[in-house]
């Protein structure tokens, strides 16, 4: 599509697609009802003005469905700030849940990378709650491990690198340590009769959510690759 072929028509699609994504985001992220109709009713309006000043010829066909592009696209990033911060807190959470688990049943073998967890749990919940209070249009949160990584490599870049990384690292042997099967008997540590890796023990959504932290860990270490490239 281009200027020349946009018409009234694309500009009521695109803002019938907006009025949707709004009622989408609403029912996902504001759990009043009043709050949700009257966040629906200000989406709807909006487009319904753009609609209105395209009919009208006050502005072209062409710039109403710029605008309605723009103004989805910005939605769309709200909503998704607002959901991955949301998934640190609960995958934070985790990470704590874990640590304890980690630290306490591994004969002081596990101590370390149960500190690890729980630290980087904490830290997770940290960044994210203060990032949704905050907002989207604030610098984001560096919580206090995140900052100690950026003063151990001296550069913000390597510490966050090495943050993330980290992140992987613990997901993985959260997942792939070695645990006592339910109801078995063990008669020596390394039995494999009695043992299993833990993410055998794991139930599936436990498993997609796991696989969805560290896709949107992954997601951040290669934007924040691509910027760092764009901006040497």
């Amino acid at each position: 599509m281009n200027e020349t072929s946009c018409d009234i028509h694309d500009v009521t699609r695109a803002a019938s697609d907006l009025v949707a994504a709004g009622c989408s985001i609403g029912m996902a992220h504001i759990p009043d009802g009043i709050e949700r109709l009257r966040f629906g009713s200000i989406v709807s309006a909006y487009a319904d003005e753009i609609i209105q000043a395209v009919d009208e010829g006050v502005i072209s066909a062409w710039e109403g469905l710029q605008q309605i592009g723009a103004e989805h696209k910005e939605l769309l990033s709200k909503a998704l700030f607002y959901t991955q911060n949301g998934i640190n807190i609960l995958a934070g959470g985790a990470q704590i849940k874990a640590g304890v688990v980690v630290a306490g049943a591994s004969w002081g073998v596990g101590v370390i990378p149960g500190a690890l967890l729980v630290s980087h749990g904490a830290n997770n919940i940290a960044e994210g709650a203060a990032n949704i209070y905050n907002g989207p249009d604030t610098p984001t949160t560096q919580g206090p491990i995140r900052r100690g990584y950026q003063a151990l490599f001296r550069d913000s870049y390597s510490g966050n690198m090495a943050y993330y990384t980290t992140d992987l690292i613990l997901s993985g042997y959260g997942m792939f340590r070695v645990v006592r099967k339910p109801d078995s008997v063990q008669l020596f540590r390394f039995d494999p009769v009695s043992n299993e890796r833990s993410y055998q023990q794991t139930g599936r959504l436990a498993l997609l959510f796991e696989g969805l932290v560290d896709s949107i860990t992954l997601s951040t270490i290669y934007e924040e690759n691509q910027s760092t490239e764009s901006n040497p």
